[in-house]
């Protein structure tokens, strides 16, 4: 059987439409007055906007969290909401792991990234394309953008130990989810 349309990245091609959806249904005036209505029960909705922090199709919703809700604490609401990140994270990042590794191969071979990789081997020695790799994704999973970007270059591209993953990604979502709450 011939398929119609064949996608080399069919997982990545989701997700982006996945990103792509979910921030149309954040337009919604609605979804706002459903979160602000979560304020009389403490930390619990900090946490759920934590778990959705990390992951790209709910990040906006999310943020929404944050920004809708007026926790009395700042730094334990982005401590809590952090702690939910973390598990996303965690989940993320084994995911990756176990099945995107046939696509990020794919890509690693693919001429485009293999020309990108000798132009940026001949201008960064090593350690400093590490040390960049780093602080690039701990930006990213500091910001409310979808970390699917950042994990996936640890996860895919790199050694990174999962414990140190877990460090960044709890120090990098507790500077994102404390700079949302206090605008």
């Amino acid at each position: 059987m011939k398929r119609l349309f064949v996608f080399s990245y069919p997982k990545l091609t989701i997700y982006i439409l996945a990103i792509a959806v979910s921030y149309f249904i954040f337009q919604i005036p609605s979804v706002l007055q459903f979160v602000s209505s979560f304020d009389n029960l403490l930390y619990i909705p900090v946490f759920i906007g934590g778990l959705l922090y990390t992951v790209g199709f709910t990040a906006p919703i999310s943020t929404g969290f944050f920004l809708a809700l007026h926790p009395s604490n700042i730094l334990i609401a982005s401590l809590i909401g952090a702690a939910g990140a973390l598990i996303t994270d965690i989940a993320l990042f084994s995911f990756i792991r176990l099945s995107f590794m046939d696509e990020f191969r794919l890509l690693e071979r693919s001429s485009l990234i293999k020309h990108i990789m000798s132009g940026v081997r001949m201008i960064f020695p090593k350690k400093l394309r590490s040390f960049l790799v780093y602080i690039f994704v701990a930006i990213i999973i500091a910001s409310p953008l979808p970390d699917e970007l950042g994990v996936a270059l640890l996860a895919g591209f790199t050694k990174f130990h999962p414990y140190s993953f877990m460090v960044l990604s709890y120090i990098g979502n507790t500077l994102g989810i404390f700079i949302l709450l206090w605008i």
